[in-house]
């Protein structure tokens, strides 16, 4: 982005340490625990968690609110581990993550959940423990308690295979509502496979932007897109 188009607050901000600092994690196994705590809890000591608010707020102030450069714990793809490890671990380093699932994947059946995790680009490993491998939406309700639940289509889905009505429904409106029911609010932020822009005279892009979300999450940044 131009420096012409960043408010001086925003670089004075920046300038001063005070950026946001994303890190992704998918698959989160109990055999990777200790490694997991020790990355979190070094993020623990440097960053303060930042949360949809905090985003709001500097774009809307130049001011984050916080005291230490933001960071923004993302754990993608609804596996049953985010609620049995990295949920537990955050909460007990006090920090707070934000969890991104396909909502589909939350109502497959055990039985069926390695064909469909192969079949949707969710990466399980093969001496992963017997099932089940993905969260369910009562899993995710309690997650919602104490972290962020932002919206990643239905199906782990990309901007590009998104090109029908019927496709927008499915992968970004039907989501956006089963989240906001499940949590209690919109979901603050979208993703899509790949991390691509929701662009505007496209299918997807214009189902994201009029989903009522307010950020979007791609490869590079969060993106405020509606007020």
């Amino acid at each position: 982005m131009s420096e012409l188009l960043v408010p001086a607050s925003q670089r004075a901000a920046f300038a001063a340490g005070r950026f946001l600092r994303v890190v992704n994690w998918h698959n989160t196994p109990a055999t990777d625990r200790a490694r997991l705590r020790a990355e979190l809890a070094w993020y623990a000591a440097r960053f303060d968690p930042v949360r949809p608010e905090h985003l709001d707020r500097f774009v809307e102030t130049g001011d984050w609110g916080l005291d230490r450069p933001g960071v923004a714990l993302c754990f993608y793809d609804a596996y049953l581990n985010h609620v049995t490890v990295a949920a537990p671990v955050l909460e007990e380093l006090g920090l707070t993550g934000w969890f991104l699932p396909p909502t589909g994947a939350l109502d497959v059946p055990a039985e069926e959940q390695r064909a469909y995790a192969d079949a949707h680009d969710i990466g399980l490993l093969p001496d992963e423990p017997d099932a089940p491998w993905l969260m369910t939406w009562d899993d995710l309700a309690r997650i919602s308690e104490r972290h962020v639940v932002a919206a990643h289509t239905a199906h782990h889905s990309a901007a590009v295979d998104i090109r029908t009505d019927e496709d927008a429904e499915r992968e970004i409106h039907e989501p956006v509502r089963r989240l906001t029911e499940v949590t209690g609010t919109v979901p603050p932020a979208f993703a899509f496979l790949h991390g691509t822009v929701p662009v505007a005279g496209t299918t997807a892009g214009d189902a994201v932007l009029s989903s009522g979300v307010r950020w979007a999450i791609t490869n590079t940044a969060y993106v405020r897109i509606a007020d």
